[in-house]
């Protein structure tokens, strides 16, 4: 099977958005999404989710969107962390299954989340957020750090 590569450029406009990291008691993406649509008027709905191959396994990152009518943006949450994978190995041992987890930034592995916006939020957002009591800790990301930016090119 032949496989492709595409060498992105920084400046290229696909990359032209905002990032916010989240770092949350709650692990459940469902549950974060529910937390946030109750807290901060925002209506998610789980759309396709993002799926990175590596080593032949396919390691599958919950995504979910909204488009704010108010300033016309779409604004997307993504899982950092993949759903585990189970990889069964040939030993006959008794650890003959492990299960695999894939960070999609690996850079910010310290957030649950990434909030991605075509603009900047408005200032009542950032209050909100730091009101809530379930959420430890969030960060806007210059993206130029990430080594991996194609991961949040995501599936439409």
């Amino acid at each position: 099977m032949k496989t492709y590569s595409l060498d992105w450029d920084i400046d290229d406009p696909i990359f032209n958005f905002n990032l916010l990291g989240f770092n949350s008691y709650i692990s459940k993406d469902y549950d974060f999404v529910f937390y946030l649509n109750k807290n901060c008027n925002f209506n998610f709905k789980r759309v396709n989710d993002q799926q990175i191959i590596e080593n032949g396994i396919t390691y599958v990152f919950s995504i979910f969107r909204f488009f704010l009518e108010k300033t016309e943006q779409k604004i997307e949450l993504i899982s950092n962390f993949s759903y585990p994978q189970i990889i069964i190995n040939d030993n006959n041992s008794f650890f003959d299954k492990i299960e695999k987890v894939k960070i999609l930034i690996p850079e910010y592995n310290y957030f649950n989340y990434f909030l991605k916006s075509d603009s900047l939020l408005d200032d009542e957002f950032y209050i909100n957020l730091e009101n809530l009591k379930k959420i430890c800790k969030f960060n806007k990301i210059n993206i130029d750090k990430i080594k991996n930016l194609e991961n949040l090119i995501l599936p439409t």
